[in-house]
């Protein structure tokens, strides 16, 4: 089959959504497909143009063994305005669209999820072309855009773009979920039947994100002693991530020398935070850049425990990637976030660790205090049961199969599928 693949992160990005993305499609490859991927310039997360690349029209490469279009968006680095957001988002759409009209027809487009504006014109030329579009959403706009603060809620914008991703997900030939909760609220929101929604959770190859084994130079080499309790955050500082709570969680730790709080990433809330770790003078949080892909797992492995953030209105439909990652390293997790989401129902239904409210840094200190007093067997029993979490529920291998389903599921002449397809 001729698959285009148009991802808005690709590496080499390091977020571990481009991350899955290169598994995608190195996956793909293997099982005999013909891809092309359609991505930016490599900008993210500080919004300037990786080193060896030169941002022109269109830059045609390799990837693996697929062809590599590389097209042009508008940068917006440290400022996320809502002027720029929506030309970086609309010049990504007309870009990858222009460069899906112009290569050569595939039997199917999957077309991962961005805000609404670059949806639409890869959309148009779908459609034009009479080419099936998977809709694979990663995160659900308008209802991030509301809670990220960057479209009001209620407003005559959410209620456009909302129509808009009605619109989307009732054209698209398939919709892909990453969660059953994300189904479940889309085909509610949305007035689709259930089964308009298949479910693939986010995966990771297992076989190189796992518990790092043997000795680590790691801790010794950022400053941090052996004998402290470190809560890890790993990941884009951004907006949606809610991280810059850490700061204050910090401050009310201050009085437990041995917890280290370390921010393992970069983002728009990393110089607000570390202006005010300066200021306040906090020595219990530190920042580090993202580190090399090659040490994820040794250096993930040398926390005590992962933390995942999130604003007060995010984590309510789906489990993000990050959080796979923690589970694949063996990890106890620590997860801000409401009580009735899928990442809730996870963390406390496998006894992961500890869930506790979003944005409220006295809740999260508390629930760092309560894992840094418990025993050694009981975080090591915490991060034996989410290895064997991620191994269960978010393999690459599982991830695949349920692509070739559904990829077969929409050859000439197939039925159409009854159910959802699962993993």
């Amino acid at each position: 089959m001729r698959i285009t693949f148009v991802a808005h992160v690709f590496p080499p990005e390091p977020d571990p959504t481009a991350v899955m993305a290169d598994e995608l499609v190195r996956g793909w490859e293997e099982a005999g497909h013909e891809v092309l991927v359609v991505s930016p310039f490599p900008n993210r997360p500080g919004g300037e143009i990786y080193p060896g690349f030169r941002r022109r029209l269109f830059q045609r490469g390799v990837h693996g063994r697929s062809p590599h279009v590389r097209v042009p968006t508008w940068l917006i680095g440290r400022d996320r305005k809502g002027r720029n957001r929506v030309l970086e988002n609309a010049s990504f759409g007309v870009a990858s669209a222009v460069a899906c009209a112009l290569t050569r027809k595939p039997d199917v487009l999957v077309l991962e999820s961005w805000p609404i504006l670059a949806y639409l014109p890869v959309l148009a030329v779908a459609m034009a072309r009479g080419i099936p579009v998977i809709n694979y959403v990663q995160d659900v706009y308008p209802e991030a855009a509301v809670a990220g603060g960057i479209v009001g809620e209620g407003s005559a914008a959410a209620r456009v773009l909302l129509a808009l991703h009605r619109w989307v997900c009732r054209v698209s030939a398939r919709n892909v979920a990453i969660s059953d909760g994300m189904a479940d609220m889309l085909a509610r929101t949305r007035g689709l039947p259930r089964d308009r929604f298949t479910v693939i959770p986010n995966w990771l190859d297992l076989s190189a994100i796992r518990p790092h084994e043997g000795p680590s130079t790691w801790r010794a080499e950022n400053g941090i002693g052996d004998d402290e309790f470190v809560a890890m955050f790993a990941g884009t500082l951004g907006i949606a991530s809610g991280a810059d709570v850490l700061v204050e969680v910090a401050e009310r730790l201050r009085d437990v020398p041995r917890i280290r709080i370390v921010c393992v990433g970069d983002g728009v809330h990393r110089p607000a935070m570390a202006e005010a770790i300066e200021r306040r003078g906090l020595t219990n949080l530190t920042l580090l850049p993202f580190q090399p892909r090659a040490r994820v797992a040794e250096v993930q492995s040398q926390a005590d425990a992962m933390l995942l953030t999130t604003s007060a209105d995010m984590g309510l439909s789906s489990v993000p990637s990050k959080l796979v990652t923690y589970l694949a390293v063996g990890r106890p997790v620590i997860c801000a976030v409401a009580p009735d989401t899928d990442i809730a129902r996870l963390v406390d239904g496998e006894r992961l660790g500890a869930t506790c409210a979003p944005g409220d840094p006295d809740s999260l200190a508390a629930a760092i205090r309560q894992l840094a007093d418990c025993p050694k067997e009981a975080l090591a029993a915490m991060g034996a049961r989410s290895r064997a979490t991620a191994v269960r529920s978010y393999s690459r291998e599982a991830a695949l199969a349920a692509f070739e389903r559904l990829f077969a599921s929409m050859a000439p002449g197939a039925a159409p599928a009854d159910e959802p397809v699962r993993p």
